[in-house]
């Protein structure tokens, strides 16, 4: 089980690195056609927000299984280590109902909304939007195995950096 998570793990950190660096790469692109060129692309534009926005949701499922979300856990740490137990598992339970509400409703507004056309790039914004019920799919799974972590010797999320060296072996695999 472990294996398996981590190859989720190092494919949705591979995908969130690749996507910064596209958004980077288009963000220095676009303000070079601008100022050098006056040169603007709407539907160039339209795709680096929704970039944005994949990039946030990715990230926010990859914080969950690495428990790196903001959390001010004065109170929690003073509490004995059972209750810090059942005040984990309550949390990723949270994130669980959350999530599971976000999927089924942003799946019905996908399909009521979907089909509706992006007026500079002519792609249906229900694309667009697909990454919403994704991420909280991924964020209900990543909860789970932090739910089963407290019960399993499940290995914790590696967390930092990847040195180029090492994304060039992952990207390679």
């Amino acid at each position: 089980m472990n294996s398996c998570i981590k190859k989720i793990d190092k494919v949705l950190s591979v995908i969130s690195i690749l996507l910064v660096g596209l958004l980077a790469g288009g963000v220095i692109l676009a303000v070079f056609l601008r100022y050098f060129f006056s040169l603007s692309y709407g539907w160039f534009e339209e795709f680096l927000t929704m970039l944005f926005v994949f990039i946030n949701f990715l990230g926010a499922a990859i914080c969950i299984r690495e428990k790196q979300h903001i959390a001010i856990t004065v109170l929690i740490d003073s509490f004995p280590k059972k209750v810090r137990t059942v005040c984990t598992i309550g949390i990723q339970l949270v994130i669980i109902v959350v999530s599971v509400f976000l999927a089924i409703y942003s799946s019905r507004w996908i399909a009521s909304v979907g089909s509706t056309l992006s007026p500079s790039s002519g792609i249906p914004f229900g694309y667009f939007y697909a990454i919403v019920p994704i991420s909280s799919v991924i964020s209900i799974f990543y909860a789970l195995i932090n739910i089963l972590g407290v019960f399993l010797p499940i290995e914790e999320a590696v967390t930092g950096y990847f040195s180029d060296a090492d994304l060039l072996e992952e990207c390679t695999e």
